[in-house]
């Protein structure tokens, strides 16, 4: 059906104007929640500095092995600098789309959508709830894992005066390149 007020170039126009604005609108959220996780993770970096420098010696670097604590410091300066932007980015957006949605079913919907939205978020809310503890404990045995490889790295890197004094370069390459981590008895197994 044609209407004649309208011709396909105006339509054309209207979907390309919308088109355009959402384009320019993404890339200035992008600019600003990447700009913000920069200075997120500066204020991050400095805080975990400020507070490691000032952690007692005797309590802290005694009970805290190196590895976990570098372990630790890297893997949230990498969440925060890689994933955050782009999570509280899908957050916004997807926030936008549920307030929209349910805009539209005030509008046009029942009232019976809403009992139904209730159970429907009763489930999310358990079934987060499983997931959050499962995940954090995966999370958790990740990062000790980790542990002792970036301990074991980090000595040998602090270590490196020693090591080229006795001429065993070729030794702690070949272990640093091929060592296999068993997590039942936190020892390195020097693959030949």
């Amino acid at each position: 059906m044609d209407h004649p007020k309208h011709s396909q170039a105006v339509f054309f126009g209207v979907y390309s104007a919308l088109g355009f604005t959402y384009a320019v609108f993404c890339l200035i959220r992008v600019a600003m929640l990447f700009a913000q996780s920069l200075r997120c993770s500066r204020l991050l970096h400095k805080d975990m500095f400020s507070r490691i420098i000032r952690a007692p010696l005797n309590l802290f670097f005694d009970r805290v092995p190196i590895g976990r604590l570098l372990n630790r410091l890297s893997s949230d300066l990498s969440t925060l600098d890689s994933q955050i932007a782009l999570v509280f980015g899908n957050l916004l957006v997807n926030g936008s789309l549920l307030l929209a949605d349910i805009v539209v079913c005030l509008i046009v919907g029942t009232v019976w959508v809403f009992p139904l939205a209730l159970v429907f978020l009763a489930c999310s809310y358990t079934i987060q709830k499983r997931y959050m503890k499962v995940n954090r404990e995966a999370v958790r045995l990740e990062s000790i894992s980790k542990s002792p490889i970036v301990s074991y790295f980090s000595e040998s890197l602090n270590g490196l005066t020693s090591v080229r004094a006795y001429h065993e370069e070729e030794r702690f390459n070949k272990v640093n390149k091929y060592f296999e981590y068993n997590p039942t008895n936190y020892y390195f197994i020097e693959i030949p």
